[in-house]
C-alpha cells in the first residue's frame, strides 16, 4: 500500500507542478506583433490601418502606488515588416494641461512624460535594447546588460515621431532589424516591456512590473509573439568623419612649432559589421576624440593618479561586456575597498609619458595616435563574448635647441589587448566569465625601457550564483592574477611606486628586490547579499596583494590590503502617513594589511527618505577609531592617525518642478583637532520645456595636522631609518562651481555648454618631523625646502553644438576654453583670485567635425 501512496504523492506533486508552472507562464504578460505590408510613415499621426482598434491597455502602475491600476489610459500596438519592428502608443490625458515635453540633447532624460519600448531578441533574460521617445520628440536608447545594468552610451540608428492630438500624445518607432541582434528561428517568442511615465503624476505604468524588493528587470519581461519568416539581417555600415582645428594657446608665439600647431585637420573611419546574427566587428581607423567633454579641474595632493571617466564615444559604446565584476545580482557596497580594474580603456591613447632630456623650446602631442583599434562583441553558443585590439604609434617630442631642430621619442609602439567572455546558466540564476588583457611595447630608448614595463597580463574570473528561484539571496565573487615584465631597472621603478611601496622600512611581509624582471600578484573578492524583500543584507571580504599590479591597461590605486565588511538594513516601499519610502542601514568594516596590521575600521549608519511632496532626505555618520596609513609617508614607515566623525545631510526638492534646489553640509571632527566642512547648493530652472540650466558651487575648508611635505635623508634620524619624514599643518579651502546649460532646438539640434570654476588653495604651518614608525609622535622641524604653499586658480569652458542631420550622420562644433593662474600661493581671497583667474590669457580650441553613415546593407 505504501508504494501506491508514494506513486500518488509523486503524480499529484508533479501535477500541482506542471499546473504551478504553466499558471505562471499564463501569467506573464503577451502582446502580438501584426505582420504588415502596407506602407508605415513614422509621422506620429498614427493614420495606417495597423494602428486603429484597442491596442493593448492592460499596463500595471508601478509608481506611486505597486501593483494599482494605471490613472490614465494608454494604447500599445506592434507591427513588423521584413526591415523591422513598428511600435506606436497612444497615451491618453483626462486633462491634457497634465502633458509635459521637452526638448533635450539625445540620450538626455528631460524631465518630461515618456514612452519606453523594451525588447530582448533572443529572450535571453539578461540583455535589452530599450528606446524612448517623450511628446516632443526627444529621443533616448541605451542597453541593457546582466539583467538590471544599463549602458547610457549605445546608440542604435532607429527612427521615431512624436504628435500631440486632442485627448493625447502619440509615439511612433520603427526599429530596424539591423539594430537588434538575434539568431534565426522559424517563429520568434522575443522579451519586451513597455513603460509609459507621466512627469506631473510621478506615475510609472508598466507592461510587465517588478514590484519593489525584487531584483531583476530583463528577466522580468513580458512576451511578443507572431513574428515569423524574418531573417537576421547582414549588417554593414562605414562612418567616415572630416574634422578640423584651431588651436590658440595663451602662451608659446615665441615658440617656433606655433604656427604649425595652429590649424589643423584630421580624417577617419568607422566600421560595423555584422559576422552573425549576434556578433558584431567594430573597427576604427585614426578616430578622433576631440568632442569629448573636457575633465574637471581637481588638485591632488595625494601619491595616487587621479581616475576620470572614459568619455570617448568608441571605447563608451559597446563597455558593458567588458565591466568586470558586474552582476546581476546587484553587487555590494565599497566599504573603503578601492576597486582594481583590468581594463580602463583611457590608457589607450594616453598622453605620452617619456621625458625630454634636451634642452629647448619642446613641441609635445597631448595624446598617443591610436592607429587601428578592433572590438567584436556579442553572443556565440550562450557566451556572451567580447574583445578589443588596439595599436598606438610611436610618440615624438620635437626640440628646437637654438634653431637646430630634432625629435626624441616619448613614447613607443604598443598594442593593447582585451578578451572577455560570459557564460550564463539556468536563465542567469548564475554566471561565469573571464578577461584577460594584454600589452606589448616594442621598446627602442633607454628612457623608455626605463618608465615603461615590456609586457604586462591580467587574468580574472568573475561569476554569481542565485541561491533559490526567489532569488531572495546571492554569492558573488571575482578574482585576478597579473604578472608585468621589465628590465631589472623597471620593475625596481614598480616595486617603489605609490601602489605597492616594497622599500617600506616596517614592511616584513615583502621587500625590495633589485634582481627582479617581473613583478606578479593576486586579488579576489567574494560577497553574499540578500536580493529580495524589505530586509536587507551583505558582507564581503576582499583582498589585493603587495604585488597586484594592472596600471598597463587598467587602474590600481593601492594594494596590500584585506577588507571586510558586514551591513544591514531596512526598506520602506509603501507609503506610509510620513513619507512615500525610506530607507535606514547600518554597516561595519575593517582593513588589515599583509602583516596583520588593522589600517582603519568604520561603524557607519544612513537613511534616505522621500517624503510624499516627494522631496528627498539623506543623510550619514561615520566614526572611526585611530589607524594606521601605509601611505602618507610616501614610501616610508606606517604612521598613525586620529580617529574621527564624518557627517553629511543633503536636501532635495521636488526633481519633477520647473525649479528644483539640493542642499548639502558635510561635517568631519578629527580627535587631533582637525576638521573638514563642505558646503554645496544646486539649482535647477527650466525657462522653457527646451531649457535646462544648472548651476551648482561647492566649498570645502578644512584643517589637516597631518600633511606630508617630504622625505629628507638624516642620519640623525635613526629611528625613522636616517630619513626625517617631514609633516606640517595643512589649511586648505577649495570653491568651486559649474554651470549647465542644456538647449533643445529640435530633437536632432542641441547646445550645450559646460563651465567650470575652480580656486584652491593651501597653506602650509607648524613643519614637524616624525619622531617613530607606526606612531603620531612629532617634534618641529626647521623646513628648509620650497614653499608648498599653492594657490591653483582654474576656468575651463565646453560649448558644443551637436546635429543629427540624418539617422547615425553628426556635425558637431566645438569651443573649448581654458585659464590658469597660480598667484599669491597660500592666500585665500575670493574676489581678488576670481579676478587675477579673469584677467589672465586664455587658451581657445575650436573644433568641427563631420560624420556621415553609409548603411551598406
Amino acid at each position: 500500500m505504501r508504494p501506491v501512496i508514494n506513486v500518488l504523492l509523486i503524480v499529484v506533486t508533479a501535477v500541482l507542478s506542471i499546473s504551478a508552472a504553466e499558471a505562471q507562464e499564463t501569467s506573464i504578460p503577451s502582446i502580438k506583433a501584426i505582420r504588415t505590408e502596407e506602407e508605415i510613415i513614422v509621422d506620429g499621426y498614427l493614420r495606417e490601418s495597423v494602428w486603429q482598434g484597442e491596442g493593448y491597455s492592460a499596463l500595471v502602475q508601478k509608481e506611486p502606488v505597486e501593483g494599482a491600476v494605471p490613472t490614465e489610459k494608454t494604447s500599445i500596438y506592434v507591427a513588423y515588416n521584413d526591415e523591422g519592428i513598428f511600435v506606436a502608443a497612444r497615451c491618453y490625458y483626462s486633462d491634457m494641461s497634465l502633458c509635459t515635453g521637452g526638448l533635450g540633447r539625445r540620450d538626455e532624460m528631460v524631465q518630461s512624460d515618456r514612452f519606453w519600448f523594451w525588447i530582448d531578441p533572443n529572450r535571453s533574460g539578461q540583455s535589452a535594447f530599450g528606446f524612448a521617445v517623450n511628446p516632443d520628440g526627444s529621443i533616448v536608447d541605451r542597453k541593457c546588460y546582466q539583467d538590471i545594468s544599463w549602458d547610457d552610451g549605445w546608440d542604435g540608428v532607429w527612427q521615431s515621431a512624436a504628435k500631440r492630438h486632442e485627448d493625447h500624445w502619440a509615439a511612433e518607432m520603427f526599429i530596424p532589424f539591423n539594430q537588434l541582434r538575434f539568431s534565426k528561428k522559424d517563429e520568434y517568442v522575443m522579451g519586451v516591456n513597455f513603460d509609459r511615465y507621466i512627469v506631473r503624476k510621478a506615475e510609472d505604468d508598466y507592461f510587465s512590473m517588478v514590484p519593489d524588493g525584487e531584483t531583476g528587470f530583463v528577466s522580468k519581461f513580458g512576451v511578443l509573439t507572431g513574428i515569423t519568416g524574418i531573417e537576421p539581417p547582414a549588417r554593414f555600415q562605414i562612418l567616415p568623419y572630416l574634422m578640423g582645428k584651431a588651436n590658440y594657446p595663451a602662451e608659446g608665439e615665441e615658440s617656433p612649432f606655433y604656427d604649425d600647431n595652429k590649424y589643423t585637420g584630421s580624417t577617419g573611419v568607422d566600421f560595423k559589421y555584422g559576422l552573425t546574427g549576434d556578433l558584431t566587428l567594430d573597427m576604427t581607423v585614426n578616430p578622433d576624440f576631440g568632442q569629448a567633454e573636457v575633465d574637471p579641474a581637481e588638485i591632488n595632493l595625494s601619491a595616487f593618479e587621479i581616475y576620470y571617466d572614459e568619455k570617448r564615444t568608441f571605447f563608451v559604446e559597446g563597455s558593458d561586456i567588458f565591466r568586470f565584476g558586474d552582476n546581476p545580482t546587484g553587487g555590494v557596497w565599497d566599504c573603503y575597498w578601492q576597486e582594481p580594474y583590468i581594463f580602463y580603456s583611457r590608457r589607450i591613447g594616453r598622453e605620452p609619458r617619456g621625458i625630454v632630456t634636451h634642452e629647448g623650446f619642446v613641441d609635445r602631442p597631448e595624446q598617443t595616435t591610436i592607429i587601428g583599434a578592433a572590438k567584436i562583441s556579442g553572443e556565440v553558443d550562450d557566451w556572451s563574448l567580447g574583445h578589443i585590439s588596439a595599436v598606438t604609434d610611436r610618440e615624438y617630442a620635437r626640440i628646437d635647441s637654438s634653431g637646430v631642430v630634432f625629435e626624441e621619442e616619448i613614447e613607443p609602439r604598443t598594442y593593447y589587448g582585451v578578451l572577455r567572455g560570459i557564460k550564463e546558466f539556468n536563465e542567469g540564476d548564475r554566471g561565469l566569465g573571464v578577461l584577460a588583457t594584454g600589452v606589448a611595447r616594442d621598446l627602442r630608448t633607454d628612457e623608455l625601457t626605463r618608465i615603461n614595463n615590456k609586457n604586462a597580463f591580467v587574468l580574472g574570473i568573475d561569476g554569481w550564483s542565485f541561491f533559490s528561484e526567489e532569488r531572495e539571496w546571492a554569492f558573488m565573487g571575482r578574482t585576478e592574477y597579473s604578472i608585468a615584465n621589465g628590465t631589472e631597472e623597471r620593475i625596481l621603478d614598480l616595486q617603489q611606486a605609490p601602489a605597492h611601496y616594497f622599500q617600506s622600512p616596517d614592511f616584513e611581509y615583502v621587500s625590495l628586490d633589485s634582481t627582479r624582471t617581473s613583478l606578479s600578484g593576486y586579488m579576489g573578492r567574494f560577497a553574499v547579499r540578500k536580493t529580495r524583500g524589505n530586509w536587507g543584507f551583505q558582507s564581503a571580504l576582499g583582498i589585493i596583494s603587495p604585488g597586484f599590479e594592472t596600471n598597463d591597461l587598467g587602474f590600481t590605486w593601492v594594494t596590500n590590503v584585506i577588507n571586510m565588511h558586514v551591513a544591514g538594513g531596512h526598506n520602506w516601499y509603501d507609503p506610509t502617513n510620513l513619507f512615500r519610502r525610506a530607507t535606514i542601514w547600518a554597516m561595519t568594516s575593517r582593513n588589515y594589511d599583509f602583516d596583520s596590521r588593522k589600517l582603519f575600521e568604520q561603524y557607519y549608519a544612513m537613511t534616505n527618505v522621500t517624503f510624499l511632496n516627494y522631496w528627498r532626505f539623506n543623510s550619514w555618520i561615520q566614526y572611526t577609531p585611530d589607524g594606521l596609513d601605509l601611505h602618507e609617508t610616501r614610501g616610508g614607515p606606517a604612521i598613525a592617525y586620529h580617529g574621527f566623525t564624518a557627517t553629511y545631510f543633503a536636501l532635495s526638492t521636488d526633481e519633477r518642478k520647473k525649479f528644483r534646489l539640493t542642499g548639502s553640509l558635510g561635517y568631519d571632527f578629527v580627535n587631533d583637532g582637525g576638521y573638514g566642512r563642505s558646503y554645496g547648493l544646486e539649482f535647477s530652472y527650466n525657462p522653457s520645456p527646451s531649457i535646462k540650466l544648472t548651476l551648482s558651487a561647492d566649498h570645502v575648508d578644512e584643517l589637516n595636522h597631518q600633511q606630508w611635505v617630504a622625505n629628507i635623508p638624516d642620519a640623525s634620524a635613526i629611528s625613522t631609518y636616517n630619513t626625517s619624514y617631514v609633516f606640517s599643518d595643512l589649511k586648505q579651502r577649495v570653491t568651486s562651481g559649474t554651470i549647465r546649460l542644456d538647449w533643445g532646438f529640435t530633437p536632432a539640434l542641441s547646445l550645450q555648454m559646460y563651465v567650470q570654476p575652480y580656486i584652491a588653495v593651501g597653506s602650509y604651518s607648524n613643519y614637524k618631523r616624525l619622531l617613530e614608525g607606526g606612531t603620531y609622535n612629532f617634534e618641529p622641524y626647521d623646513y628648509q625646502g620650497a614653499n608648498p604653499d599653492f594657490n591653483f586658480k582654474s576656468f575651463k569652458a565646453n560649448v558644443v553644438l551637436r546635429w543629427e542631420y540624418l539617422p547615425g550622420s553628426l556635425i558637431y562644433l566645438v569651443w573649448t576654453h581654458g585659464r590658469l593662474n597660480y598667484d599669491n600661493p597660500g592666500v585665500y581671497d575670493l574676489g581678488n583670485d576670481i579676478k587675477l583667474l579673469l584677467e589672465e590669457d586664455s587658451d581657445n580650441i575650436f573644433l568641427v567635425k563631420l560624420s556621415y553613415l553609409f548603411t551598406i546593407y
